[in-house]
């Protein structure tokens, strides 16, 4: 890699000197030496282009509609923080050690909207729950396991 960057540096050394200072050179060689030299040059340029950035998404695009929690010892992880209304497929994955369940309740109450069964770790279950606006509370309802941090927030708009 090091001999690549010392060879790239030479080359782009002698294209950038002057036609009259570089010594002449004839025949086959010099062709396939101003070939490469050119090449270079022009892939520099290539590279040299700033990327325009990614257009923004369309406002009236529809927000997803599913959500993958991941439970570990113990933390709640959400693989986004926002769904859209309606119909929403959450899934419970335990990537943690310990068996771990979630319950689905408004913000502020635990009353819950949805519950899912206590699943043995590397297992995943997934539920379909209508949620309206607002924010959502997901909490795993084993004894201690909410105190110990398995709580998270879930927005939906």
């Amino acid at each position: 890699m090091r001999a690549a960057a010392v060879a790239l540096a030479a080359l782009l050394a002698i294209t950038a000197l002057p036609a009259t200072a570089a010594p002449r050179e004839h025949g086959k060689r010099a062709k396939v030496h101003r070939k490469v030299a050119r090449a270079s040059q022009e892939r520099l340029v290539d590279l040299a282009k700033p990327t325009p950035p990614a257009p923004p998404p369309p406002s009236d695009s529809p927000l997803p509609s599913f959500v993958s929690v991941g439970a570990k010892e113990f933390s709640l992880t959400l693989s986004r923080p926002l769904v859209g209304k309606g119909g929403v497929r959450i899934e419970l994955r335990n990537t943690g050690e310990d068996p771990h369940n979630l319950v689905v309740s408004p913000e502020g109450t635990h009353t819950p909207l949805a519950s899912f069964p206590t699943i043995e770790a590397g297992t995943y279950e997934r539920r379909s729950v209508t949620l309206d606006p607002g924010r959502y509370q997901l909490w795993c309802s084993l004894e201690g396991h909410e105190a110990k941090g398995m709580s998270v927030t879930l927005r939906v708009q």
